[in-house]
């Protein structure tokens, strides 16, 4: 099951073999194969291919990691799907997570459902990361 957003344009895709070092935003669905060393925001959904590393926070309106390894947070308020072989080094805040067999957290999951207790942990959550000299700032659509 994938999450989607009612945009089912591609908007930014970063092949095989390619890297990008920075900061990357899309304003639409974002397929990551390749390399990625910064930060990764999307307004849409995000897709982690099975031969991406990334090694950058990833904020978007939804998440499939299906395999490829993530160092760094996810913050996807509407879904995280992580498919088998998927490792994520970070940890993961949304309101639906799914996780097939053979997954890799590492990290502090944060799953609320109720939109109030979500947004309440999610500021807990980026206060924290604040003390600890991580910003988490989202661009606003």
């Amino acid at each position: 099951m994938a999450f989607h957003t009612d945009d089912i344009s591609m908007n930014t895709i970063v092949g095989v073999g390619s890297s990008i070092t920075g900061n990357l935003y899309s304003a639409g669905i974002a397929r990551i194969d390749g390399d990625i060393d910064g930060k990764l925001e999307s307004a849409g959904h995000v897709w982690i291919g099975s031969e991406a590393r990334v090694k950058a926070d990833i904020i978007a309106h939804s998440v499939d990691v299906c395999g490829g390894v993530i160092k760094g947070d996810i913050l996807a308020p509407e879904g995280v799907h992580l498919y088998s072989k998927a490792v994520v080094l970070g940890d993961i805040v949304t309101k639906h997570l799914q996780l097939d067999d053979n997954v890799l957290v590492n990290g502090e999951c944060i799953t609320l459902s109720d939109e109030e207790a979500f947004e309440d942990a999610k500021n807990r959550w980026i206060d924290a990361k604040a003390v600890a000299g991580k910003t988490f700032t989202v661009h606003e659509s």
